[in-house]
């Protein structure tokens, strides 16, 4: 299996309870591979061939809507939107659920 690793974790906002989460890779759907930590994930890259280093990486926002997040979760949208932190980058659209999360 081929595995990238985000440097993004709970101390993101990210929820650390989260189990196989979809994430998009360069806009194409993946999943979460084993436990969110505190600054990294691990995700499955097996069908994103030409995913790299520096691959656009999406944990929700537009093409991902954070619904999906929060029912892997088991949390409600809003708690997640709260919990997001100084270290992440984010855009707010028209459509709420179109929030891009970016670590920058």
């Amino acid at each position: 299996m081929r595995i990238g690793t985000i440097s993004a974790g709970y101390g993101d906002g990210y929820p650390r309870n989260t189990n196989e989460a979809p994430i998009l890779v360069d806009g194409i759907e993946t999943k979460l591979l084993g436990r969110v930590a505190m600054d990294m994930m691990g995700v499955d890259l097996s069908h994103i061939p030409n995913a790299h280093v520096g691959s656009k990486v999406i944990l929700w926002g537009r093409g991902l809507p954070i619904e999906k997040i929060s029912k892997c979760s088991g949390e409600i949208p809003y708690e997640l939107f709260c919990r997001l932190t100084s270290r992440v980058k984010y855009e707010f659209y028209q459509n709420s659920a179109d929030l891009t999360q970016t670590i920058g």
